[in-house]
């Protein structure tokens, strides 16, 4: 289960830097909830539920010209993905383009995620994971 949940994690990314929202959503499971340093607007940085995606998504669409995550690799332990790579973005008010290291904690239920959180230091994810100390 541990590698289908690993590529579900990348098609989630995939989604994700496409603003995809209908394809996300069926990746995605009724109680999600999705933390990103990039929105952090809604309650506590915290997105919930479908209606939580699609809020998500429209803060990110909002405040940024590209959103686009680059994977390096990766690491699945039972329910929970661990992402490393580079994120890409641009803000809509400044036009300034730059990536960054980051890192990405998906955890998933019968194949949807149940809760990302993106982090800005990659070994963030991994102690997120419990896979790290």
């Amino acid at each position: 289960m541990s590698q289908e949940n690993l590529g579900q994690a990348k098609r989630v990314m995939d989604a994700l830097s496409r603003r995809d929202l209908s394809r996300l959503l069926s990746f995605a499971d009724p109680e999600v909830e999705w933390q990103s340093f990039f929105a952090e607007l809604g309650e506590g940085g915290v997105y919930r539920g479908h209606d939580g995606t699609r809020e998500y998504l429209s803060d990110l669409d909002d405040a940024w010209e590209i959103v686009r995550a680059d994977v390096d690799d990766g690491v699945a332990v039972g329910d929970v993905a661990v992402l490393v790579g580079r994120i890409h973005y641009c803000g809509k008010t400044s036009g300034i383009e730059t990536e960054s290291a980051a890192g990405w904690m998906l955890k998933f239920r019968g194949g949807r995620v149940i809760r990302f959180r993106a982090f800005r230091e990659p070994e963030k994810a991994l102690e997120a994971a419990g896979l790290r100390e």
